[in-house]
C-alpha cells in the first residue's frame, strides 16, 4: 500500500478544530518539505474525524505523532470592529493554507491586501504589550469582510475519514 502521508515532514501533525456555519471540524495541520497542509486524501477534500479517539488511531497506523493541543479556528464569531487581530490573521493563514493544498484561488493573496496582512502581523508580533483587539479604519475593516466571503469555498471540502 502506497503512503499517501509519506510527505508530512518527521511524520508529525497538529491538531485543529475548526468551527464554521454551526459544525466542528477534528482534523490535522503538518508541514511538507515544500509547504504547510491540512490532512487531506486523494480526492479534493479534506479528512476530518468523529473523535479524538479515531485521530489518534489514525496516527497510530500511519506511524504519525501528535504533538502539541489542539488548536481552534473559529470562523462562525463575525469579525467586528475593533477587531481580534490574532483570531484575523490565525484564519487568514489557514484559509491560505486550504488554497494552497488544492491549488485555488485566495482572495487573501491579492496584492491590495498585502498592508493589511502586514499590519496583522505586525499587531501579532509587537514586543509591546498591546489590547487584543484594535480598531481597523472602515478600508480595513471591508476588507476583511472581503477576504473572508467566500471561507466556506474552502471549509465545506471536509468529508469525515473512515
Amino acid at each position: 500500500m502506497e503512503d499517501l502521508y509519506a510527505c508530512i515532514e518527521n511524520r508529525i501533525v497538529y491538531p485543529l478544530l475548526i468551527k464554521n456555519n454551526g459544525n466542528t471540524y477534528l482534523t490535522l495541520y503538518y508541514y511538507t518539505e515544500h509547504a504547510d497542509s491540512i490532512l487531506h486524501g486523494n480526492s479534493k477534500n479534506l479528512l476530518c474525524f468523529q473523535s479524538i479517539d479515531a485521530m489518534k488511531h489514525f496516527c497510530t497506523i500511519n506511524e504519525l505523532t501528535i504533538e502539541n493541543d489542539i488548536v481552534e479556528y473559529d470562523f462562525d464569531t463575525p469579525f467586528s470592529n475593533p477587531i481580534d487581530y490574532k483570531r484575523v490573521l490565525e484564519n487568514w493563514n489557514l484559509l491560505n493554507t486550504i488554497a494552497g493544498t488544492f491549488g485555488m484561488f485566495f482572495e487573501g493573496n491579492l496584492k491590495k491586501y498585502t498592508p493589511l496582512y502586514d499590519l496583522l502581523f505586525r499587531l501579532n508580533t509587537t514586543i509591546e504589550l498591546i489590547l487584543p483587539t484594535y480598531g481597523l479604519g472602515e478600508k480595513y475593516h471591508e476588507y476583511i469582510l472581503k477576504v473572508f466571503r467566500k471561507k466556506d469555498r474552502f471549509l465545506k471540502r471536509f468529508e469525515f475519514y473512515l
